[in-house]
């Protein structure tokens, strides 16, 4: 908190500081003085002004003096509104600490908790598909299995079935050509 309103007023200091040293050292009052007082002329122990003279430096105190009145008021409301704002910052730094307090914490385990307990509930899905899949595997190698027997024996019979017509196809015309014979005679 000190810290703060000190760095403030270390920048308040520096921003005024550097207007100050921004002066064009060939005007400067110092200067101006020294061309209207010191290099006048004199008559015996009285000096010699020239109005315009004083006139021109006068005006130029007058508006030295109001920049620096300026530069002032506006450092002042910057320190003002710097002020304003510590009370600020000062709620904003209790709210970090309350975000950081054992009741923060206990959110954060119960988060915590609730993202492994979603883990362990993925875990035991993808355990459970894996096992579904893998006894679907199995019966579907079991009916491929199947399948092959069947088709194996439906193969077989074919074969049978082909023989046999053949043998009775042969039989037959074994019979067509005996009746053809006996016709012949």
């Amino acid at each position: 908190m000190k810290n703060i309103s000190l760095l403030t007023i270390i920048l308040l200091l520096i921003c005024i500081s550097s207007n100050v040293i921004a002066q064009v050292p060939d005007t400067t009052l110092a200067k101006q003085y020294e061309d209207v007082v010191i290099k006048s002329g004199s008559y015996k122990v009285y000096k010699n002004i020239r109005k315009t003279k004083i006139e021109q430096l006068w005006k130029n105190v007058t508006d030295s003096l109001q920049k620096e009145r300026q530069i002032a008021a506006d450092s002042k409301a910057q320190l003002q509104k710097g002020l304003a704002e510590i009370p600020l910052l000062q709620a904003e730094i209790k709210e970090l600490k309350a975000a950081n307090s054992p009741i923060k914490k206990l959110s954060n385990v119960s988060d915590t908790t609730l993202l492994w307990g979603l883990i362990v509930l993925l875990t035991a899905g993808i355990v459970f598909v894996i096992y579904r899949s893998r006894s679907t595997v199995l019966e579907v190698k079991e009916q491929s299995e199947r399948y092959e027997e069947l088709s194996t024996e439906f193969r077989e019979y074919k074969s049978k079935a082909a023989e046999k017509e053949r043998k009775l196809a042969r039989e037959l015309q074994d019979e067509r050509n005996l009746v053809d014979e006996l016709k012949a005679r």
